[in-house]
């Protein structure tokens, strides 16, 4: 074989020679390839090359020039081809590219097939450790024969590859001759394709000459024509002409016709006339058929045949807009159609392709009126499009966009359009009707939905696409209207006639269908859609309509289903917008939602509201809240109170060995502790402010009963509600408690143990009032006296609030005791917030509380306080000649005491002992029920006020205090002045008084003035005789004087004579003193003279006085009584008086 065979191919006979990947084989290559280049040869001898190259190659190519790069001398080579050769340079890649993608293969191939095999079994031989392993015997087994196939497969596959490389490596040594061939080639191609479209062109030119060629004038025919009026050379065919016709002859021909006509349609085809045929009328030779709305057709027959055929006259539509006329054309068209129809099929088939291509017609009649529809009135609403026959009219555009839900799924948007087509007319099932026929039939899509209960009716004899669009726009706003007012209908607002409700729809005019709603007292809206682009129009136009129209059409996807809510969401913002302004001038704060998570929140206001507004007044409890639930039922109006719960506590354990350690968790959300509906008749009520006003009133009354009730409750107090009276236009019900659980004592007073008032009593709530900081004394809400000693119990503090509201309570209970005439002025005198009523003995409480605070706290120390009262009352009534009551009040009383002389003989010089008033004041206002006598400076009793205040607070109370006033005013005051007497100068050296209890216990308070004993007490340490100073008391003893009487050895007093001979058993112990006598002398005493009064002090010198007696006693001797002097130079000795 000649080498030169080889050319442009590669044998792989001397693959063996040549290690894999050498550049040693890569060398050898290259060179047997340029050993190869003077044998190869571009073109056989004789040929004809481009560009005039004949054989042989160009010089430049042939040698070759080592300064020339390859790139330049192909360009110059590319620069030699005529310009009219386009050089083709497209999907050409480098020959680079392809050898090294396939060397990067062939290296990951290589990787891979090592970890194959490195992952593929040993052999058995290999893995026991047999000897024979490495031996010259080969090993057959399984594994190693595996191993092998892949090794073989890789090498197998690779070779391939690299194969096919090197044949077109070989191939692209002639690249450039190939590059200049395809460029020739398709150089070549485009030429032939230029003669050919010549050849064409020229051919059509041909053809269309025919229509432009006329024929030369034969003017010598027209010159004798014109002059004789025949030409000699055209042949004369000898034809007689008929007679014409006269007029009886027509008539009698037309009559003929008519008669054949008549006969031939009544009698040989009545069977085979189409029903839409049976309409016809015969005059003037020709029968015409009228279908109405379609067409009119005259035909005439030209033989007498019965068997013949009919023949096309004239033909007309029968609807608008027609054409009026055809052109001779279609004329003459249509005519030979229907004469070959009528040959063949009869009137049959000339009825059925009439028909038809009226029915097209008509089609194509309302797509046109469409399309102008589209381009001008409902521009950018309207699509039309043609479906082979039908078409398909497409309404409302772009009302529904596409939209994403929140998960990020694309929803798209609803379209509604109609399809107008052709309806075939057969029966459904099957059977035959001469009467059925195909007609226009309308399919209509509903928001993508067909709509197949309906019927939509439209004109097929008067066209027009405009009413056909308004009457399936009209059903489709009928349909969402309709539903719109089916869904608000049902709702108990429109159910119960509280709204009005109207729904006006026109099936021709679809602007004027509307829904006029009354979403509250004062405000309606009317709810049109606009029939060309469908979104809905909110009137009258406002702020808020519009904003909700807006987003009814943007929002809504069926608003057919949907677009109830909308209109719930209008009227509950209308109504959240009218109540907050007028809430806001009266007084109400709107507040957010106080921390309710909404399932708190569907507790009481239910599952089907819209929404709650939340408002709050100034002074209510930070915990209370008016709450109004919105629903399509009505508002409903709440009072809620809520409570923060407890802090969750979880034990865990930090550590494995730790000790557990409690965690708090804190909540959240708040709970609802109670809800009270208030009971309002309407269902909707006006926002007036009136009502407003008068709901602040209600709203206060109801919190309050509901925070009395809770706490009656807690105390297990027996309760209930009772019929109320009006107050301020509002009757709320009275809570009526059983007293006697109410108050410690159990309605039974401490002296008698008797109930002093009925069981019943009865709590109403009286209205509201304002309280400013400025002008609120919260310290003298519930106190009787205008003093701040007596702070409310049931007020917060002032800081709390600087403009609230208070409640205003009013307790009412029935006496049975007799009311004092010094109860019946309390209300005149001190206290404004209670009245007794000596009519009906009863008497009424007036108590104050913020809004949601109980009050029965402060009634239980009201009442508390009034059954003291009354007690106390009793008492001085029984005392009032000794005590006269001043100032009666809910927290004290004020009396006044003086001595009471047992007989009317009394020196006038001692009627200025007995003149003082004093006066004291109980005070029994504290909480803790323990009460307090109160004595004013210079009060004798103070010297004892420790045991009057334990009488007072003791079984004895106030009858014990009135008694042992009265009975030891006397005394002390006989007391004081022997104090006074002894704080003289003259005395000062001579000795010091003591007054001393011996003993502090029991005594009985005496019915009947006591008498008073006075004695010389027995002293041990003194002789059992007489001393000098018992001698002074003789002639004392054996006198006597007004209320006291001497008994020889000691004295007896009643009443105010205490004090007289108090006195002077005073005046003969300082004469002793000032006598210098010892008591162990026995002298005749001489007769004492009139003494001086004890003399009156000044204001210094009782200040002085009485802070000695509030000094502790000196620790001394009970027997004796120390004189001490200035100089203490004289004897110590004790005189002691019992």
């Amino acid at each position: 074989m000649d080498h030169r065979s080889s050319n442009g191919s590669h044998t792989n006979h001397d693959r063996h020679q040549r290690p894999n990947g050498s550049n040693e084989a890569m060398e050898k290559m290259q060179e047997k390839g340029k050993a190869r280049e003077p044998y190869h040869s571009t073109a056989q001898p004789g040929s004809t090359m481009l560009n005039g190259l004949n054989g042989k190659m160009p010089e430049y190519l042939r040698h070759g020039d080592a300064k020339i790069d390859h790139s330049q001398n192909l360009k110059a080579h590319m620069n030699r081809l005529p310009e009219e050769i386009a050089h083709i340079a497209e999907n050409y890649f480098p020959l680079s590219t392809l050898i090294s993608r396939l060397a990067q293969k062939t290296h990951v191939d290589v990787l891979n097939t090592i970890q194959e095999l490195g992952q593929m079994p040993a052999p058995v031989s290999a893995v026991n450790g047999n000897a024979s392993y490495h031996g010259s015997v080969e090993d057959s087994s399984t594994e190693n024969v595996s191993k092998k196939l892949r090794l073989l497969n890789f090498a197998t596959s690779s070779h391939e590859a690299w194969t096919k490389a090197l044949v077109i490596t070989g191939w692209s040594r002639k690249a450039e001759e190939v590059t200049h061939l395809i460029d020739v080639r398709i150089h070549l191609e485009a030429q032939k394709q230029l003669y050919t479209q010549a050849i064409d062109l020229m051919a059509e030119n041909k053809r269309a000459l025919h229509n432009f060629r006329l024929p030369n004038p034969d003017l010598k025919t027209a010159l004798e024509v014109l002059t004789t009026g025949k030409a000699s050379w055209m042949p004369d065919l000898n034809y007689i002409q008929p007679p014409p016709l006269t007029a009886k002859e027509v008539l009698r021909s037309l009559e003929k016709l008519n008669t054949l006509l008549s006969i031939r349609l009544n009698l040989n085809d009545y069977e085979s006339i189409p029903w839409q045929f049976k309409d016809f009328t015969i005059k003037s030779g020709r029968v015409t058929f009228t279908v109405p709305g379609e067409f009119e057709i005259d035909l005439t027959i030209a033989d007498e045949d019965p068997e013949s055929q009919y023949w096309y006259i004239d033909f007309r539509f029968c609807f608008q807009p027609s054409s009026a006329s055809m052109s001779p054309g279609i004329r003459w068209h249509l005519e030979n159609k229907v004469n070959e129809i009528l040959l063949k099929d009869g009137l049959s088939g000339c009825y059925k392709y009439l028909h038809e291509l009226i029915l097209t017609y008509k089609i194509n009649e309302f797509r046109r009126q469409a399309v102008t529809l589209a381009r001008s009135t409902w521009i950018d609403t309207l699509r039309v499009e043609i479906l082979n026959r039908p078409i398909s009219i497409q309404y409302w555009l772009n009302r529904y966009s596409d939209h994403r839900n929140p998960k990020g799924v694309l929803t798209k948007g609803t379209k509604s359009w109609i399809i107008l087509g052709v309806h075939s007319g057969k029966r459904k099932d099957g059977r035959q009707d001469p009467k059925a026929t195909s007609r226009l039939f309308i399919r209509w899509f509903r928001e993508s939905k067909e709509v197949k209960d309906v019927d939509v009716p439209f004109d097929v004899t008067n066209i027009s696409a405009e009413s056909l669009l308004k009457s399936i726009v009209a059903k489709h706003i009928d349909y969402i209207l309709t539903s719109i007012y089916t869904n608000l209908v049902v709702k108990p607002l429109f159910a119960n006639r509280e709204l009005e409700l109207s729904l006006k729809i026109s099936h021709d005019n679809p602007t004027t269908s509307e829904l006029r709603i009354q979403l509250t007292n004062e405000q309606h809206v009317t709810i049109r859609i606009d029939p060309i682009s469908g979104r809905f129009v909110f009137g009258p136009m406002g702020r808020t309509f519009a904003t909700f129209e807006a987003g009814l059409n943007d929002r809504i996807r069926d608003p057919a289903n949907e677009g109830h809510t909308w209109i719930e969401r209008l009227r509950m913002f209308l109504i959240t917008e009218d109540l907050t302004t007028r809430a806001l001038s009266v007084g109400w704060n709107k507040i957010g939602n106080p921390e309710l998570r909404y399932d708190k929140v569907q507790q009481f206001a239910g599952k089907n509201h819209l929404g709650v507004v939340w408002f709050r007044r100034n002074g209510w409890l930070k915990d209370w809240y008016l709450a109004v639930s919105q629903s399509m039922s009505g508002e409903t109006w709440y009072l809620v109170k809520t409570f923060v719960p407890a802090p969750k506590i979880y034990v865990s354990q930090a550590y494995p060995h730790s000790a557990l350690v409690p965690t708090s968790i804190e909540p959240k959300n708040r709970e609802v502790a109670c809800a009270v509906k208030l009971p309002i008749k309407a269902h909707s009520p006006k926002p007036t402010y009136s009502f407003l006003s008068t709901l602040n009133i209600f709203a206060a009354g109801v919190a309050s009963h509901y925070s009395n009730m809770k706490t009656l409750h807690a105390k297990h107090v027996h309760h209930m509600l009772g019929k109320g009276r009006a107050s301020k236009g509002l009757t709320l019900p009275s809570i009526f408690a059983k007293f006697s659980e109410l108050i410690p004592s159990k309605n039974r007073l401490p002296r008698t143990g008797k109930p002093w008032a009925k069981d019943i009593i009865r709590i109403s709530f009286q209205g509201v009032e304002m309280a400013q900081q400025d002008s609120l004394d919260i310290a003298n809400l519930d106190s009787p006296e205008k003093t701040p000693g007596y702070p409310s119990p049931n007020m917060p503090p002032a800081s709390e609030y600087s403009v609230a509201e208070r409640s205003v309570l009013i307790t009412e209970a029935h006496m049975l005791v007799p009311l004092p005439q010094a109860l019946l002025n309390i209300n005149e005198q001190v206290d404004k917030d209670i009245v007794f009523n000596a009519r009906n003995e009863t008497f009424a409480i007036r108590l104050h509380s913020r809004v949601g605070e109980s009050v029965i706290p402060a009634l239980v120390e009201r009442l508390v306080r009034v059954e003291r009262l009354v007690e106390f009352v009793q008492v001085l009534d029984r005392y009032e000649k000794s005590l006269t009551c001043e100032t009666v009040s809910l927290g004290r009383i004020v009396f006044t005491y003086r001595n009471n002389p047992a007989h009317d003989s009394i020196d006038a010089a001692d009627i200025g002992f007995m003149s003082d008033l004093y006066r004291a004041t109980i005070d029994f206002s504290a909480a803790d029920n323990v009460m307090a006598l109160l004595l004013e400076r210079g009060n004798p009793h103070l010297r004892i006020s420790d045991i009057l205040s334990r009488i007072l607070n003791g079984s004895e109370g106030l009858d014990g205090i009135a008694t042992f006033l009265p009975l030891t005013l006397p005394v002390l005051r006989g007391f004081d002045a022997i104090e006074k007497a002894w704080d003289s100068d003259d005395l000062s050296g001579l000795g010091e008084v003591f007054i001393n209890v011996r003993a502090q216990g029991a005594f009985d308070v005496p019915e009947s003035v006591p008498w008073w004993y006075v004695r010389r007490s027995d002293d041990p340490a003194r002789n059992k005789g007489e001393d000098a100073l018992d001698q002074d008391f003789k002639i004392l003893w054996k006198s006597s004087g007004p209320g006291w009487q001497g008994m020889s050895v000691s004295g007896v007093a009643q009443g105010a004579g205490a004090e007289i001979l108090l006195v002077k058993i005073d005046e003969v112990v300082r004469a002793f003193a000032l006598s210098g006598k010892s008591l162990d002398s026995i002298a005749q005493a001489p007769i004492p003279g009139p003494q001086k009064q004890a003399p009156v002090l000044n204001g210094r010198q009782q200040q002085q006085q009485q802070h000695r007696q509030q000094q502790p006693l000196p620790n001394m001797n009970q027997n004796q009584i120390q004189t001490q002097g200035r100089n203490n130079a004289l004897k110590r000795e004790v005189v002691e008086i019992d």
